[in-house]
């Protein structure tokens, strides 16, 4: 009986320990999810904003050195 008892123990320590463990990750990870919602919502879109800015001056100069090789 004594080694049924230890070993229900050790089991009782896993088991806690297992708990503990699963309780810090899922701290972290809402922690995680918390940080990254932040920045989504701190995002102004201004990346997509800088990229159509691009594109737009990229098809006028285009557009304007097309003109002045070919003429009007």
């Amino acid at each position: 009986m004594a080694a049924i008892d230890d070993r229900n123990k050790r089991l009782d320590a896993l088991a806690e320990a297992i708990r503990t463990w699963s309780d810090k990750r899922t701290a972290e990870y809402k922690d995680k999810v918390a940080a990254a919602k932040k920045i989504l919502k701190g995002r102004t879109g201004s990346e997509r904003l800088s990229t159509a800015t691009s594109e737009a001056a990229q098809a006028y100069l285009v557009d304007e050195i097309d003109t002045f090789l070919l003429g009007p």
